[in-house]
């Protein structure tokens, strides 16, 4: 059977927050029953893109993750209530009306996205627009909303969506234990480190940048990464994981000697001075 699934690109999302904004216009003030009630004005964030930033100056990197409701297929919320159904299509829905009054229920969300409505008294999440699923609609508002396409929607079987992941590279927010139904590509850009640095020689009086020099990143003797200096004669190693240790980088330009240092991989992007041949 086919089922939703959503795909995030971290490498699309420019933080514009149009979804979050489509799914206030689409929620607030409306009543959905029996999918919800209508969402409170302020506080709530069924979907929100939350900044996250990686290097250091001058080498600085920014992304955002749009995080909302994963629509797990363990989700630890349907163990915690029975107001927590779950249709053929993999669309986890909360009964508004069932979850009155049950304060605990959004600490059952491993994410946060579960939110308290303190003017309904009750639990609310995204719930994929399924009242505009039902009457048609190929894709949720926040979907619809997204300029640069970060959010997509797939109706396939969990099977082919398997196939997808794997062949897309497409990894869960967390370990995957929940089996989510929103998955994101370019994750690295949240979860990995990068090396960044720039070469340059000195020409008389004139530092200049040291374009098409040759850098590689060694870990133990073996090469871990090997790429070429850009026209600026700067470099960027990714997908580093994080606190992974020593490395080495040795660069390389014709007609000058090789140049080496070590650089040490913490929580945190290590990004190097200029270095001159």
């Amino acid at each position: 059977m086919e089922k939703l699934h959503v795909i995030v690109d971290l490498a699309k999302c420019v933080g514009c927050f149009n979804c979050m904004i489509a799914c206030k216009d689409e929620h607030v003030g409306n009543n959905w029953y029996p999918y919800t009630a209508a969402q409170q004005k302020h506080d709530q964030k069924w979907i929100e893109p939350e900044k996250h930033e990686r290097g250091a100056a001058p080498f600085t990197e920014i992304c955002f993750v749009t995080k909302l409701c994963q629509h797990c297929n363990n989700a630890p919320c349907e163990k915690a209530s029975d107001a927590i159904t779950r249709r053929a299509d993999g669309v986890v829905l909360i009964d508004a009306e069932k979850a009155k009054g049950d304060r605990a229920l959004p600490k059952a969300c491993p994410y946060g996205k579960i939110s308290w409505n303190e003017d309904a008294q009750t639990a609310q999440k995204c719930t994929m627009c399924a009242h505009l699923l039902d009457d048609g609609w190929k894709e949720p508002r926040c979907v619809q909303a997204c300029p640069l396409r970060a959010l997509s929607v797939v109706f396939c079987s969990d099977d082919e969506f398997a196939k997808m992941a794997k062949a897309q590279d497409l990894m869960s927010l967390t370990d995957g234990s929940n089996d989510p139904r929103v998955l994101y590509r370019n994750l690295h850009r949240l979860n990995t480190c990068f090396i960044a640095g720039a070469l340059a020689f000195q020409d008389e009086d004139i530092q200049r940048a040291a374009a098409d020099a040759e850098v590689q990143l060694l870990q133990n003797g073996e090469i871990v990464a090997q790429l070429k200096t850009d026209f600026f004669g700067e470099f960027k190693i990714d997908r580093i994981a994080p606190n992974s240790g020593t490395y080495e980088l040795i660069c390389s330009l014709d007609g000058y000697e090789p140049i080496a240092t070590s650089v040490t991989v913490a929580d945190e992007s290590p990004c190097l001075d200029v270095m001159l041949f």
